[in-house]
């Protein structure tokens, strides 16, 4: 069975180039648009691994991974982001990687890979 990944991305054609290369490295995906729904589905739904944008509507990604992990949820969280690397200092500890807009779909899904295989 083909690990399941939750993308959590407010802009269309970002939330749909994730989705595409996620699938065609062979994983099951599930896509929202914001924090709010990423919460939800976290809660209601097994994934091995999410992948969410910084700055979302609602609920950011880094205040919806907080939220999992005082909730115990332990899924490995990476962030997509268009924020500079000095705007998110205060957040990064918070994900396993975070990888900047536009970011290189190969190397995001070999680490992808390498944290939780297909």
């Amino acid at each position: 069975m083909p690990k399941r990944i939750l993308i959590a991305e407010d802009d269309a054609g970002s939330r749909e180039l994730i989705t595409m290369h996620a699938i065609n490295s062979g994983y099951d995906v599930v896509a929202v648009t914001d924090g709010v729904d990423l919460l939800t589905m976290s809660v209601n739904e097994r994934f091995d691994l999410i992948i969410t944008d910084l700055m979302m509507i609602d609920l950011n990604g880094a205040s919806a991974t907080e939220i999992m992990k005082m909730m115990g949820n332990t899924v490995p969280v990476i962030a997509v982001t268009a924020l500079s690397a000095d705007n998110i200092l205060l957040v990064k500890d918070k994900f396993k990687q975070v990888f900047h807009k536009p970011c290189n779909y190969k190397d995001l899904f070999s680490y992808v890979e390498l944290l939780i295989g297909k």
